[in-house]
């Protein structure tokens, strides 16, 4: 058996393993809280709200691989013209632009923490496949990683102007948890089909699945339109921490008035509202929200409510985008979960 197919079975094996950890990693909340100004009604919602690499989410298929820049290289072979190796000076020698994207796992359940906004630096993968050209014949690229992981997505999806090859986040190069030294980002899909250690896209005749796609998670892993609650006056909520109990007084008095914040994403076009019920799904009302300048970076949002009486509520928030509105859902799915967080707010006398 050849060293190659050695170190793909360990890989594999451990796969499961690690996975399990690495989910269990990126499930943890957040330390800090979200930026005051949010829960600021004096202060305007920020134009971009960053998520620190400290608290970035990882999901990995097996170990990190480490693996040099001058090590590196991405070959673009299969169905092609002209096959090219491309080293990492060709890519830092190509034009290069920033631009904010967020970036989820599919495996993230409603309201779950694996998700993340970066700013993140690279260039456009499409000069290099038009210098390769594609054979009439090539229906899907294979990406592959040096960790021996692989997906698919049609032709289409691939050669588009925005989908690049990337070697910072938030202006710092990407780490050996993100990806180091070059990872693709192709916009509007969750983070399975994006690859990183990036070392070979593969044109191909035929079609066939990826790794986590055998294994049944969606083969178009396409982000929904969805909304996520935050932040609940200063507590941090998620999938695993949804109840929260206000005092009546003070700082964090619920008769003072609450403040609800969150983020919402779709996979291609603009947030148009985000709808929020303090009375589980009854009535609703809009939420502030920003208005980035990309469809593929979150909205950020926050809620003023003002109870009248102590008791207990359900809070919930819906996202409104040009595509479509999400669903009153709270069932996770392999296409990824579209589905509605329920906090459960405790309102003391």
């Amino acid at each position: 058996m050849k060293r190659r197919q050695v170190l793909q079975r360990l890989l594999q094996a451990s796969s499961g393993l690690i996975g399990a950890y690495l989910m269990a990693s990126c499930d943890r909340a957040p330390e800090s809280p979200f930026l005051p100004n949010l829960l600021t009604p004096t202060q305007p919602l920020p134009d971009h709200l960053i998520t620190p690499l400290s608290e970035f989410y990882v999901q990995s298929y097996g170990l990190p691989v480490s693996i040099t820049a001058e090590q590196w290289q991405l070959e673009i072979t299969g169905a092609i013209a002209t096959p090219l190796k491309l080293s990492y000076s060709d890519i830092l020698a190509a034009p290069q632009d920033d631009f904010y994207l967020t970036m989820e796992c599919i495996g993230n359940p409603a309201g779950g923490n694996q998700i993340g906004n970066a700013l993140w630096t690279g260039t456009s993968l499409l000069p290099f496949l038009q210098k390769a050209g594609i054979r009439p014949d090539a229906v899907e690229f294979v990406l592959h990683g040096a960790d021996f992981y692989e997906t698919t997505l049609p032709i289409k999806d691939v050669m588009r102007s925005d989908v690049r090859l990337v070697h910072q986040m938030n202006h710092a190069p990407l780490t050996k948890e993100h990806g180091y030294p070059v990872r693709i980002i192709i916009p509007g899909h969750y983070g399975q089909k994006q690859p990183k250690w990036l070392v070979t896209i593969e044109a191909i005749a035929q079609s066939k699945q990826g790794y986590w796609e055998r294994q049944g998670w969606s083969n178009i892993a396409r982000i929904s339109t969805h909304a996520l609650v935050r932040q609940v006056q200063n507590t941090r909520v998620w999938n695993r921490h949804n109840h929260v109990a206000l005092p009546r007084n003070g700082d964090q008095g619920w008769t003072n008035g609450i403040w609800v914040a969150g983020v919402a994403i779709d996979q291609s076009s603009s947030i148009q509202r985000i709808l929020v019920s303090t009375d589980a799904g009854k009535t609703w009302q809009p939420a502030e929200q920003n208005h980035p300048a990309s469809p593929h970076e979150w909205t950020v949002w926050r809620y003023p409510w003002r109870p009248n009486q102590p008791g207990q509520y359900t809070l919930l928030a819906r996202a409104e985008s040009q595509r479509e509105t999400q669903a009153l859902d709270d069932k996770d799915s392999m296409d990824g979960s579209s589905g509605v967080l329920r906090v459960q707010i405790e309102l003391e006398a």
